[in-house]
């Protein structure tokens, strides 16, 4: 098992072993087509090509933003959703297999999982068995906070290749307050189901990596975590640095990590030529920073299909402004209520040439 502490993606060592398992699964799920399309999206990125020829090879498709916890800083504390935001819903297994139909050839990986929990409704077991029989990857990130004596079972065979757990304290009172509820109990008891399913079936899969979201009040207790974790016998532990607005009490925040790099951050966007996040609606967004308002769309993954969307105004418009940045935009992408617009990948990029 390995144990990381990653902040925007870790340090050296951990993004290191996340790339390896990434470039397993890529050579797992690989054809032809696929490997192709990607050359030909990485080239396209780095000349910051605006109309593309190739198309996403990873997508994050949300099955439902329905969740059974209410973690004080996701989605807005759960609260109803307003004029102009998102409903609460969820994909049928039809609309998901449009999604599928559209896009498979492309793809090497989906992660299904948005601002939901996806284990709550049982479609999403359907919606793995379909990618799997299409030799695509899928990971899911779930609270496990489900009392279910069949979940693990059905996790082990649908396919699922990364189960990514949010266990964010290694005791009750610490578990409870960061997620609004819960019982710890149940979810470290779901976890080992998971890993005694697995080793039942001769499998390795799926990976189970614990992501543990360090705060003040539970930074003590990621030792005990650790420990819990080997006699688990999960794959991975990482401690991550949670998203937190800046009125969150100060024992939300933990010293112990090193200062964000503002100048990583205005590196450029890779999710336009690479990937896009679609919601249970079909609602398609360039990633999931701003899920929510449903006039930051750029269009709908069911009806034309996100292959149709690819090159579409907006599309080009947010590639214009990350390959070349803000001086370059006429007002387009303003216009259009891109979303891009407002990123730090954007508003850092002026002067350069690519991202």
């Amino acid at each position: 098992m390995s144990f990381a502490t990653a902040t925007r993606g870790g340090d050296a060592r951990s993004r290191l072993r996340i790339l390896k398992r990434h470039a397993q699964a890529f050579v797992r799920h690989a054809t032809l087509r696929r490997l192709g399309n990607f050359v030909l999206a990485e080239f396209e990125r780095l000349i910051g090509r605006e109309h593309v020829s190739s198309r996403p090879y990873l997508l994050k498709i949300e099955p439902s933003n329905i969740c059974n916890m209410h973690c004080p800083y996701c989605h807005d504390g759960r609260s109803a959703p307003g004029p102009g935001q998102r409903p609460y819903g969820r994909m049928t297994l039809g609309q998901f297999a449009r999604v599928l139909d559209d896009a498979a050839p492309w793809l090497f990986k989906i992660n299904l999982y948005g601002f939901g929990e996806p284990f709550l409704f049982p479609e999403t077991f359907d919606m793995i068995r379909l990618a799997a029989d299409r030799n695509i990857g899928v990971g899911v990130s779930s609270n496990m906070q489900l009392a279910d004596p069949g979940l693990a079972q059905r996790m082990v065979s649908s396919g699922l290749e990364t189960l990514i757990v949010s266990i964010h304290g290694a005791t009750q009172a610490s578990c409870a307050r960061f997620m609004g509820g819960g019982d710890l109990d149940l979810a470290l008891g779901n976890v080992r189901a998971v890993i005694q399913a697995r080793n039942e079936a001769g499998t390795a899969l799926p990976f189970v990596d614990w992501q543990y979201c360090v705060t003040g009040f539970n930074a003590g207790e990621m030792d005990a975590a650790r420990r819990l974790a080997l006699d688990i016998g999960v794959d991975q532990i990482r401690f991550i640095r949670p998203f937190l607005p800046k009125s969150a009490p100060p024992d939300w925040s933990w010293s112990g990590f090193p200062p964000i790099d503002e100048n990583a951050e205005r590196q450029g966007c890779p999710w336009l030529w690479r990937a896009a996040y679609i919601n249970w609606d079909g609602g398609v967004l360039p990633c999931c920073r701003d899920v929510r308002k449903t006039a930051n769309d750029f269009g709908d993954a069911f009806d034309p299909g996100i292959s149709r969307l690819w090159n579409n105004d907006r599309f080009r418009a947010a590639r214009r402004l990350v390959a070349k940045g803000v001086d370059a935009d006429d007002g387009t992408a303003r216009m259009a209520g891109v979303m891009c617009a407002a990123c730090p990948a954007v508003r850092g990029t002026r002067g350069r040439t690519r991202p």
